[in-house]
């Protein structure tokens, strides 16, 4: 998605409002559990806060297809997102600012897909699960917990803390 800086310039109150649909590179190799992810709809609001410096608050959301890092079944997640960003064309002030980073444009386009992308990386679960209350698969024999049990006895004791256990067992003899 790219801002051309002349038009909004032309712009009486020096605002845009653009809306687009734009495809972002594959992200499956950088994300795990991520098998595929449709376009992101975006909906920016471009506006002057000074002659030299841009605010950019976008709403954003894409439709993904994940694994279930706990039954390893398909999904489908939606996900919105929300971000701000300010740019500035003078070097001075794109350093000077420590609490809220102001980024620098170069040119005459301000080109936010890095930022359009940045947000679905951030916005993506860490271990997407399918819902909320996923069982997972039992670590003995691998049954999907969701849709059957098994008698496997899953209780495991850490081997650096087993003496320990002998010693209860001992006790209570």
């Amino acid at each position: 998605m790219q801002i051309h800086l002349q038009k909004l310039n032309q712009q009486m109150d020096q605002q845009l409002h653009l809306h687009e649909t734009i495809q972002i590179d594959s992200l499956q190799n950088e994300v795990s559990g991520l098998i595929d992810m449709k376009d992101v709809d975006v909906e920016a609001h471009i506006f002057k806060l000074d002659p030299h410096l841009i605010q950019v608050e976008a709403k954003q959301s894409i439709v993904a297809k994940f694994t279930c890092s706990r039954c390893l079944k398909t999904f489908e997640h939606f996900i919105n997102m929300e971000w701000t960003e300010q740019f500035t064309d003078e070097a001075d002030r794109a350093q000077e600012n420590e609490e809220q980073e102001i980024h620098l444009i170069q040119g005459n386009v301000l080109d936010l897909t890095p930022y359009i992308r940045e947000a679905v990386i951030l916005h993506i679960p860490y271990a997407p699960v399918c819902r909320e209350d996923c069982k997972g698969l039992c670590p003995k024999c691998g049954i999907d917990q969701n849709e059957d049990s098994c008698q496997c006895e899953t209780r495991s004791i850490d081997p650096r803390l087993a003496k320990l256990q002998d010693l209860l067992i001992n006790r209570d003899k």
